[in-house]
């Protein structure tokens, strides 16, 4: 696919994602001339992206869509005002507004906002990586390029251990029968605990495979996160599984052997 082929892409927004054909990552851009430099970028790389700029275009998409399964990763350009003066298209600013099948791909999130506050809202609401839109066209390529090829898709696959369901597609945990509301970040913590039941997990494994942030930084969030997850889930031995906290470095989910008490949805509902 040659930067033509990216450019028909680009100007074929009201196509059906359906007729995407072999597309595998998904670029939401309202300006024209970010919509190409982040296509032109994938290209580059060996992606084949396909762009969107208006919220309207995902009202029919659901997790059925054939299309949806090829997508790889969503790059969400991401500005500070929510709408476009020159279209008055209303524009997805952020992870939460994406419809739940896209939410649960890989989502990078790349803008020239340089607001700490902004930056650790766009992560914690949901996004995988954070990237500077004003640098050089080489390093944006590199720093795309290492997030699609180290961490891949996330998992997809629905979980259910006992009265713990995990909808993947839907991103959302049920526990007897009761939806538990849970931050984008707390749910891929509980869901890659689930899925790494029984084994120690460090805290720097989480760093990297929740928040794509190297080892060395401050490990508080994990553990913040963790404990408002552990509360409003309630994983605690009386209940049937157990969040443990080992040598302050890792997490260990534990399957309890005896369920002394059930979990009431009045209990749960206390906590959401």
């Amino acid at each position: 696919m040659d930067n033509n082929d990216s450019h028909r892409s680009i100007h074929s927004n009201k196509s059906r994602l359906s007729a995407a054909g072999n597309v595998d990552v998904l670029v939401i851009a309202i300006r024209k001339s970010e919509a190409e430099l982040l296509c032109e970028t994938l290209v580059q790389v060996g992606y084949e992206p396909l762009c969107y700029n208006e919220l309207s275009q995902f009202c029919n998409l659901t997790s059925s869509n054939k299309a949806i399964g090829k997508i790889v990763a969503v790059v969400l350009c991401h500005k500070v005002c929510s709408s476009d003066s020159e279209t008055g298209s209303t524009v997805i600013n952020m992870p939460s507004q994406l419809p739940n099948p896209l939410r649960c791909k890989r989502l990078i999130v790349v803008s020239d906002c340089m607001s700490e506050q902004t930056i650790v809202s766009l992560l914690d609401d949901g996004a995988h990586h954070y990237f500077n839109l004003r640098e050089s066209p080489r390093v944006l390529q590199a720093r795309l390029e290492a997030a699609l090829r180290w961490h891949g898709r996330p998992s997809d696959k629905s979980l259910v251990h006992g009265d713990i369901s995990f909808d993947a597609q839907k991103r959302r945990v049920t526990r007897a029968g009761h939806v538990i509301e849970l931050t984008p970040k707390e749910y891929e913590l509980a869901y890659y605990l689930f899925l790494n039941r029984d084994r120690v997990v460090e805290t720097v494994e989480l760093l990297a495979s929740i928040w794509s942030l190297p080892a060395g930084v401050d490990t508080r969030r994990v553990d913040t996160t963790a404990y408002r997850m552990r509360k409003k889930l309630k994983l605690i031995a009386a209940h049937g599984w157990e969040l443990k906290r080992v040598r302050r470095i890792c997490y260990r989910l534990v399957r309890t052997e005896t369920r002394q008490e059930p979990v009431s949805t009045s209990e749960l509902l206390e906590e959401t």
